[in-house]
This record gives structure tokens, sequence and C-alpha cells, in this order.
């Protein structure tokens, strides 16, 4: 069972994320239906349930684990896909941008190699020609 302090650094996570969102607390409370009270109830009495946790994991936009996880500096919100990153690794988004940007890197030097191909082809037809 959790104990009070991992409970209230739970709600500090929800805060620190929807601070970096620019969402106030009250406008969670208002998206889940229920009362600032009655969340920060649910949150300091280990009474949340997971059905709940998880509509402010999809409001904010965070996967369900990544509340029980260290921090998640580093994190770009805006690039990445809320389902597929551990928004509290640094070392995690950091790899997974520079494995985008390679991916890209790798997308335009195909479609350079292409383009070549489709020069060299064309050369070779006009030699043939002659």
């Amino acid at each position: 069972m959790k104990s009070v302090a991992d409970i209230m650094n739970l709600k500090e996570k929800i805060l620190q994320v929807l601070k970096m969102k620019k969402f106030s607390y009250a406008d969670l409370a208002s998206y889940l239906h229920i009362s600032e009270s009655a969340l920060d109830h649910a949150l300091e009495n280990n009474s949340l349930e997971i059905r709940t946790l998880e509509l402010i994991s999809k409001e904010l936009r965070i996967p369900l684990y990544s509340f029980f996880r260290e921090n998640f500096e580093g994190f770009d919100f805006e690039k990445e896909p809320y389902y597929n990153v551990n928004i509290w690794s640094k070392e995690e988004a950091k790899f997974s941008l520079e494995l985008k940007a390679l991916r890209q890197e790798m997308e335009d030097l195909k479609a350079e190699v292409r383009q070549k191909d489709l020069l060299i082809d064309a050369l070779e037809a006009q030699i043939i020609k002659k």
C-alpha cells in the first residue's frame, strides 16, 4: 500500500504536468466532474480510483504508468505522442528525439538516392540512344 508521502508525490506530479500543459487544478477537477476538494480528498486518502487516474492521464495526454516514474525533465509534449513515451525519463526523451531525427535523415537520404538512380537511368537511356 502506498504511503501518504507517495500519494502527495502523485499529486505533486499531477500539478507539475498541469503546469507544463498550462492547465489548472480546477480545470482538471472540472474535467473529472468532481470538486477540487473531492480530488484532494481522493489523493490524500489513497482513494483515487484507477479509472480516475486513467482519465487524468488521458486529459493530460501522458501514459498512465508515467505517474509512477521519477521525473519528466526534457520531455517535449508538443513533439512526442503521449502514449508511447516515458515522460519521467530524461534519457528516453532525449534518445527518442534523436532516433526520430535519424529516421528523418535516413528518409531524406533514401529520397536522394532515388533521385540519383533516376538521373543515372536517364543518362544511361541517352547513351544507349546515341
